[in-house]
């Protein structure tokens, strides 16, 4: 474990709200996480900060206004996402209606259970953007939701080691 990091760990999975504490926490020990920051362009980069067999945290930076991780679920768990710069707009899919979305700005955030379906791209014009993603149990598989030409929605399993694309 980083003797830098900003809490004990828990020793058990989190509930409720307590992965959106949790990242709030982590995003206000900057030196935690901007050493591992690369400024990438042409994809999201991502870094692991922490990970035990309850929880894992991740810092996500997006440095392009395409970066865009798709519709999404995060199989069976719960977690939350804190902005730590920048901006990301969040959306919900909506079963025949349009989606709807909110942009996050830098010191706010918002938490998620196993049945979220959601997307997450940076914010336009918001400049280099980093988020905290906090997991619990960790992320290990994901679900990308999408169109293979015939019309239907379609979740194609995914491992936490991949990217999600739209």
């Amino acid at each position: 474990m980083n003797a830098r990091f900003p809490f004990a760990p828990p020793g058990r999975q989190l509930d409720g709200r307590e992965p959106q504490k949790l990242a709030a926490t982590v995003v206000g020990a900057v030196e935690v996480w901007t050493d591992l920051l690369e400024y990438p362009t042409d994809e999201r980069g991502y870094a692991e900060i922490f990970l035990d067999e309850h929880v894992g945290v991740w810092v996500l930076e997006w440095t392009d206004d395409e970066h865009d991780t798709g519709y999404h679920d995060h199989d069976r768990l719960a977690g939350a996402v804190h902005v730590a710069r920048g901006a990301i707009c969040h959306e919900h899919l909506r079963l025949g209606q349009r989606p709807v979305g909110d942009r996050v700005p830098a010191g706010e955030g918002f938490c998620f259970d196993e049945t979220f379906i959601h997307r997450m791209r940076r914010e336009p014009g918001s400049g280099p953007t980093v988020t905290i993603h906090a997991y619990s149990p960790p992320l290990e598989r994901a679900g990308q939701y999408g169109g293979q030409g015939d019309g239907l929605l379609h979740r194609v399993p995914t491992s936490s080691e991949e990217h999600l694309y739209p």
